[in-house]
């Protein structure tokens, strides 16, 4: 049975189209403008992310406080995840984005307003958190399945890894606006700038076409047995399984993000300034991951680049637990960030290959519930071991378990990475 599962996996994936130019999917119009939505609006999501993290830590000084910060994304990924997907396959998926991004305007402007008038408490930031959360689940399984739509199969793999990469320069661009913006005004204006990111991308969504967004290709109406169809196929697809335990495994215990704050301030002596830094470092090592996958295509031997890259992230993990110097810091989350962009690439791609349309969004919303409920449980993990040992010992703690998860996978699903998909 499960040898007849991985072969209907490896069929699947086999379709992944003629080698393409790196940036060829730039060419398709739906594409762009999803492209540059995406920008914005994720720019905007990390600049508050950042934005969150300092005035937390600098109104409660608890890093199990912004363990908690992190873990409210868990909440609506349990509760509405599943119907993120399912909407994304019966819903004007344009809607949806619009939908999304409209409430990050509205959730960041409300921050602005609370911070400038000084009545800003973190309660509120918790709360926006939680709603925000909520929003962006409902909105990645509709962004994911549009990106299918707006390229042929043949640059699938193409515009997911393109996508990938343009998001994560984000990452590099919102934090460092945000430490700036920190150090030279104030929180406030901050907020004030990354809520007005929002309004072109809401431009942009409203600009995409019907046929973009695949409307008349959803279902009329909504059936229980339809909550469950994503899961199932992700369940009976071997590699796809594979990949997300081993993401579970290596991310539960190596949220290194949420501790930020505490290795600028407290370990490096580095401030509000080097907070940015430190958090766009990540980023330009996954900027780097993403060449590289452009580079190098859509390879057959997936898997044995996940076990090399899940090797050598774990140890990046190590070095920047380890180091008390700023630059080395830096270098050491370079190679966070490219080694986990890769993992998360192959991932991505893997998923999108594999999946039929028109179950496409619930098994995106399957895929976004694991690895950003992942994120965010590592982020209360980390939070509580920073807290018993401290934020350095709690990552080399982290980066030995990620390595004993990367083993536990390969015992049960080992053949399955080694093999061609």
């Amino acid at each position: 049975m499960a040898e007849s599962s991985e072969s209907e996996s490896e069929a699947l994936l086999s379709d992944s189209g003629q080698r393409v130019r790196s940036w060829s999917s730039l060419r398709y119009s739906q594409f762009r403008l999803l492209v540059g939505s995406a920008i914005l609006g994720s720019i905007g999501n990390q600049m508050r992310e950042i934005v969150n993290l300092w005035v937390v830590f600098e109104q409660t000084g608890s890093a199990l406080q912004l363990g908690i910060l992190g873990t409210l994304r868990v909440v609506p990924l349990i509760v509405v995840g599943f119907l993120g997907g399912i909407l994304a396959d019966v819903v004007d998926r344009r809607k949806i984005l619009l939908f999304g991004q409209g409430t990050s305007l509205v959730l960041t402007g409300t921050l602005a307003v609370l911070m400038l008038t000084g009545n800003i408490q973190v309660w509120h930031i918790f709360a926006a958190t939680l709603l925000n959360s909520s929003a962006t689940v409902l909105d990645q399984p509709a962004r994911m399945a549009l990106v299918s739509g707006a390229v042929p199969r043949s640059h699938l793999a193409n515009a997911v890894t393109m996508t990938s990469g343009i998001h994560h320069s984000s990452l590099l661009i919102g934090p460092s606006i945000g430490g700036v913006l920190i150090a030279i005004f104030d929180p406030g204006i901050a907020y004030a700038v990354n809520a007005s990111l929002f309004v072109p991308s809401l431009i942009l969504v409203a600009l995409l076409s019907a046929l973009g967004s695949g409307a008349g290709q959803r279902r009329p109406k909504i059936r229980p047995r339809d909550l469950f169809e994503g899961f199932l196929f992700v369940k009976r697809t071997p590699i796809l399984v594979a990949l997300l335990v081993l993401d579970f495994g290596v991310v539960s215990f190596t949220g290194y993000r949420v501790l930020t704050p505490i290795f600028a301030e407290d370990i490096l002596g580095i401030g509000a300034k080097g907070i940015g830094l430190l958090t766009s470092a990540p980023a330009i090592g996954f900027l780097f991951g993403t060449v590289f996958m452009l580079v190098i295509g859509d390879i057959t031997y997936k898997g044995r680049l996940v076990i090399v890259s899940t090797i050598a992230y774990a140890i990046a993990i190590f070095a920047y637990a380890a180091s008390d110097f700023w630059m080395l810091s830096l270098l050491a989350l370079v190679g966070v960030g490219l080694f986990d962009g890769i993992g998360s690439i192959v991932r991505r791609t893997t998923l999108q290959l594999a999946v039929p349309d028109e179950i496409r969004g619930r098994a995106t919303a399957v895929s976004q519930m694991v690895t950003r409920g992942t994120s965010s449980a590592g982020a209360l993990t980390t939070g509580a071991l920073a807290a018993a040992f401290g934020a350095d010992e709690a990552l080399m703690i982290g980066s030995g378990l990620a390595m004993i998860a990367l083993v536990v996978v390969l015992v049960f699903w080992g053949s399955v990475l080694r093999s061609r998909f």
